[in-house]
């Protein structure tokens, strides 16, 4: 566990706002060149761990999360040291006002502050999706000395918690982080696998999905799947007050997802997942999604590939705040293991041909 703690303390503390992955996937590089036989990257940075089947012409199976958290660029230095920065992702508005933040330059100089109220309602935003941060600078000589320049990343000042029972895990940024650790633990758990595996496995990260699922887009035709899992997180509703709006319980496993309003699950596969984890009395929940997923690129670019869209709950997504169920990180990863372990080719098969 102290191990596992690190390492989520590591992916949470490394950068990685949408345009700007590099360090996340450098961090990733060094975590999956031990337990792979070759790392991939498209041409706009996502990564993928790539253990190889003894099979010739053996099928492709991508598992693939996203690696860019939400956050900011600086868009405008004021002359009196303030820093305009423009919202890069979703995140929600009410949870802006006073939260404390990191600048990170080009050459990787970091500089804490906190949002400011941008107008005389003390509002956290505009209606242009820019905030205003003060870092300290009185001036904006002061500002360009330290040769911060626009376009520069800012995140959430990172920070990573488990409640006092253990149960819980609370992040700065786990919409973005959370699954990224799952990767690097789902590469050691399948290189150390005793069954040896009739297809390609690929497992890794997209960038730029916070800004409109872009990384899928190119991500899709380097890894060219025949299958491909979509890790993510979803927001955790099972505190409303209405207890038929409630689902994405924290601490009761896997979320399966049944419908995404931009890609329609295969059903085959959300079976099979279930099947699994009921076999092996792991949990696991289905989950209707309000979001959007890198699954619908995956989904219907080339000539289509059938998709498995399985998250984590979050409550407070997209905030400075998140909180995850340590349960439910450890179940979904064994689930995972098991489903891949046990996925053959006539199974993938016949996922490419349930809707023919």
């Amino acid at each position: 566990m102290e191990e596992l703690m690190r390492q989520l303390e590591e992916v949470v503390y490394t950068p990685g706002v949408s345009g700007r992955e590099k360090p996340i996937a450098a961090l990733l590089a060094k975590k999956y060149a031990p337990y792979c036989d070759e790392i991939i990257y498209d041409n706009l940075g996502s990564i993928y761990a790539v253990i190889r089947s003894e099979r010739p012409a053996a099928p492709k199976v991508l598992v693939s999360a996203h690696m860019d958290e939400a956050g900011f660029f600086v868009k405008k230095i004021e002359a009196n040291g303030l820093i305009r920065g423009l919202i890069m992702g979703k995140i929600e508005a009410n949870s802006l006002l006073g939260q404390e933040v990191r600048l990170i330059t080009r050459s990787g100089e970091k500089y804490f502050g906190v949002v400011l109220g941008i107008d005389k309602d003390n509002h956290g935003k505009s209606q242009k999706d820019e905030v205003l941060l003060d870092f300290g600078f009185s001036s904006k000589d002061a500002v360009l000395a330290e040769e911060i320049t626009l376009g520069d990343m800012v995140t959430f000042a990172p920070k990573m918690k488990e409640t006092s029972n253990g149960q819980a895990w609370i992040a700065s940024n786990w919409n973005g982080r959370i699954n990224v650790s799952q990767t690097i633990d789902l590469v050691k758990t399948m290189a150390a696998a005793s069954v040896k595996l009739p297809y390609d496995l690929m497992i890794g990260c997209t960038v730029q999905e916070q800004v409109g699922t872009r990384g899928a887009q190119t991500a899709a035709n380097v890894t060219a799947p025949d299958f491909t899992i979509v890790l993510d997180t979803a927001q955790a509703m099972d505190y409303q007050n209405e207890q038929e709006d409630q689902q994405g319980f924290l601490g009761k496993g896997l979320l399966l997802t049944y419908y995404n309003p931009t890609v329609l699950p295969n059903r085959l596969p959300l079976e099979r997942l279930k099947a699994v984890c009921q076999t092996a009395n792991l949990p696991c929940q289905s989950y209707f999604s309000f979001e959007a997923s890198d699954g619908a690129w995956f989904n219907k670019l080339r000539t289509g590939c059938p998709i498995l869209l399985a998250s984590l709950s979050v409550r407070n997504k997209n905030t400075a705040s998140q909180v995850v169920a340590r349960r439910d990180y450890e179940t979904a990863l064994q689930a995972l293991a098991r489903f891949l372990t046990e996925l053959d080719e006539e199974a993938i098969r016949s996922f490419k041909e349930e809707n023919r």
